[in-house]
């Protein structure tokens, strides 16, 4: 049995909803976020990890977004980043309602070209009672958004939230895989949307 197999437990309807899920925030993200006016090179939902199983074998996701700020981008502007990352909250989290969410991973490639080469990557680490509070309170802004990831963030990167940690990379993690990604993408892209390290075939690393 494969790990993908393992993990969704054979289930075809969990699949087919975070396919589907996978789908709406990508279309959502694209509505929401205009690469020339946030003036950033590439934007996508470029993958969800399966990390473990839930209550009634439900698959435990980790939804990816992913921002190309710019090959010319050394230091991003951190206002404009977190600007995104609110977008992507936006698009991801209603997508997902009907999945097992751990946290949402928003990520950002820059000092080199498109989404999967680049020289850096890092993430931003967001749990759904941030981004359902983001969704549904008028008053929660993105900004509200970055002051309480901020502050919840501790020395463990592995653990949501996360203001500003090395991307992960899921497809090399024991018991965890990447299930899902763009059409535009291969399968070894897939595995590249979650990679936070040097790996081959991703064009680089952090």
């Amino acid at each position: 049995m494969s790990l993908i197999e393992r993990l969704l437990g054979g289930d075809d309807e969990a699949q087919a909803r975070i396919d589907d899920a996978r789908g709406a925030a990508g279309d959502a993200l694209d509505e929401r976020v205009d690469a020339d006016a946030y003036g950033i090179d590439d934007a996508g939902v470029t993958g969800v990890a399966v990390v473990n199983e839930g209550p009634d074998e439900e698959p435990v996701t980790v939804p990816i977004a992913r921002f190309s700020l710019g090959e010319d981008v050394e230091s991003p502007d951190y206002d404009r980043v977190w600007r995104l990352v609110g977008a992507a909250v936006r698009a991801l989290d209603p997508a997902f309602e009907d999945v097992f969410v751990r946290h949402y991973d928003v990520q950002f490639t820059f000092d080199g070209d498109e989404l999967f080469e680049a020289e850096e990557c890092r993430r931003v680490a967001v749990p759904p009672e941030l981004a359902d509070r983001l969704v549904a309170d008028p008053g929660f802004d993105a900004d509200e958004l970055r002051e309480a990831v901020e502050s919840g963030h501790d020395i463990d990167d592995e653990v949501a939230p996360v203001a500003w940690g090395e991307c992960k990379d899921y497809s090399r993690n024991d018991g965890m895989a990447v299930v899902a990604a763009t059409s535009a993408t291969s399968a070894s892209a897939a595995s590249c949307a979650a990679a936070g390290s040097a790996a081959t075939g991703c064009g680089g690393g952090v």
